[in-house]
């Protein structure tokens, strides 16, 4: 029989929105750096949820989450919450709810989404402003999506409003809504506005092959609110709504992500790092689907190759455009970090989904602070002439340390094979000590691009949805390819295949500035042990 609960609140302290939480048509927003919200003991709220069942419901109003869903009062228990940094959705404007089970508070995490109990529900609205410029005229509510903590874990599924904004339909397939608002420009500008389906909620929302929340953080949180003419740490009132446990007594240890918009919040690269994390990390951080790429845009990151500079693009292709590095230290112009996040174009805009428009102030910023970085030749002469910059690396290493590094450290473990462990997205290395020659191996390392054997070449592949599939081609037929990264398989129909060529670009990326002539040598040692034949003989 399937768990089906009614999840209720009883004798404790929330928050209740009064005013108008979200965006409706016509609707005026309240400020961002406010909540329009009174404090009151609530004695009964239930908010109705099937923790077992794998299609959700069919309306928005069956969760109960609003006491008057048209208006957009948030039910008893429904907490709105605020952050520090947002995603950009063609200019639209996101308001966000939190629901959670009674007495089963979120677990702090420091440096990933809270752990939240099933039962969870993150609502997040979007909403368009009639005119960019005066947010006070008003927004039209087009989507809500909900992230639900099941028993079996998260599911993310999208609801589009109705006409008459009394409700939104579940949008399992997505959908496409026509916007017309009035531009920065003072122009009318329209546009289609595309509503994701069920599974690109899942794919933006994957990390380590699990579906988890993505912005709700101890550093997109903690921030100031307007409670009742009072200003309240967020992180503090969660704690004190019973929302949150383990919070540290010192507060000033918790870091914050600045926001990027406010020139007064940080610096230009701290900014800029802000922007890229609630944009692209979701994709490009270890354990996210796109890390095979090498490039690591979480705020955290401190290696400049990892977050770009002079970073070479794997499977290069229509994103990179012939530019060399992801970022070049002082040349905008000719960085292909860029010329992604300002396209439009499927195939080469990133991200790939989520939005038709460029966020023009983003890139703006984006541009002030690849002109200030500085230029690094060291960095940059190992990215154009590795294998002289890492000579020194063939002999002479630690190969105790060079199994971390490939096992733990770099996780090479995810491609290669090594006896019974590993995959075999790129070569078994089970013998390669046996078979090749130091020289080689550096080589392989610091400079995979120089010779790339046929059946390892990389297969980049763009889907008619604009996603960029690359890997080592698997298997083919009539019908569909399959193509392994090194995270997983990718069937794909031949009918949803955009565009498909075959890279001159390795999949492996070089380590080169990623790890040090010491790492290396270390590296190299550990692979010289490896004797051992693949099938045992």
């Amino acid at each position: 029989m399937r768990d089906v609960v009614r999840l209720g609140i009883l004798g404790i302290v929330a928050m209740v929105v009064v005013a108008n939480p979200g965006c409706r048509k016509g609707a005026v927003e309240p400020s961002p750096t406010k909540a329009s919200a009174t404090i009151r003991d609530v004695s009964e709220a239930s908010i109705h949820v099937d923790l077992d069942s794998r299609r959700p419901a069919q309306k928005l109003s069956e969760y109960g989450l609003f006491q008057d869903l048209a208006k957009q009062v948030l039910a008893a228990g429904v907490v709105p919450y605020q952050l520090n940094v947002t995603s950009f959705v063609d200019h639209a404007t996101t308001t966000n709810f939190i629901y959670l089970p009674p007495d089963q508070p979120a677990t702090y995490r420091a440096d990933s989404p809270f752990d939240f109990p099933v039962g969870t529900i993150l609502v997040q609205n979007i909403c368009f402003p009639h005119d960019v410029r005066e947010p006070a005229k008003g927004h039209k509510l087009v989507e809500t999506r909900l992230l639900i903590h099941k028993n079996f874990g998260w599911t993310g599924v999208p609801y589009l409003w109705n006409k008459d904004h009394t409700d939104a339909e579940r949008a399992v397939i997505g959908g496409k809504t026509e916007i017309t608002l009035i531009a920065k420009d003072g122009q009318s500008q329209t546009f289609l506005y595309y509503t994701p389906d069920m599974n690109q909620c899942k794919r933006c929302h994957t990390n380590n092959e699990q579906m988890v929340p993505i912005g709700v953080t101890a550093r997109n949180l903690n921030r100031g609110i307007e409670i009742d003419e009072s200003n309240i740490n967020q992180l503090d009132h969660w704690h004190a709504l019973g929302l949150l446990d383990g919070i540290p007594d010192d507060r000033d240890s918790i870091a914050k992500l600045p926001d990027w918009r406010d020139a007064n919040h940080g610096s230009v690269a701290a900014r800029s790092r802000a922007w890229l994390d609630a944009n692209c990390a979701h994709c490009h951080s270890p354990g996210g689907p796109a890390i095979v790429s090498g490039l690591d845009l979480s705020f955290d990151q401190t290696q400049p190759i990892r977050f770009g500079a002079y970073k070479p693009p794997v499977a290069a292709g229509r994103g990179s455009a012939g530019l060399r590095f992801s970022i070049l230290p002082g040349k905008p112009d000719q960085s292909f970090l860029l010329r992604r996040v300002s396209s439009t174009e499927l195939g080469v805009m990133m991200p790939p989904l989520g939005r038709s428009l460029s966020d023009d102030d983003a890139y703006e910023l984006l541009s002030q602070w690849i002109q200030e970085m500085p230029a690094n030749e060291a960095l940059a002469e190992a990215a154009l002439n590795p294998m002289k910059a890492y000579k020194d690396a063939v002999s002479g290493g630690d190969a105790e340390r060079g199994k971390v590094l490939f096992h733990q450290t770099q996780k090479c473990i995810h491609c290669h094979r090594v006896g019974s462990e590993g995959s075999e997205v790129g070569p078994n290395l089970s013998d390669v000590g046996k078979r090749t020659k130091p020289e080689y191996l550096l080589e392989s390392v610091v400079d995979p691009n120089a010779q790339i054997a046929k059946q390892y070449q990389t297969e980049v592949v763009i889907t008619d949805d604009g996603r960029v599939i690359a890997g080592v081609l698997i298997s083919e037929d009539q019908y569909e390819v399959v193509i392994a990264d090194s995270t997983t398989s990718h069937k794909i129909s031949k009918d949803e295949i955009d565009d498909r060529r075959t890279s001159g670009v390795s999949i492996m990326p070089s380590l080169a500035n990623v790890l040090t002539v010491e790492q290396v040598r270390d590296l190299i040692a550990y692979l010289v042990t490896l004797q051992e034949s693949p099938n045992g003989s």
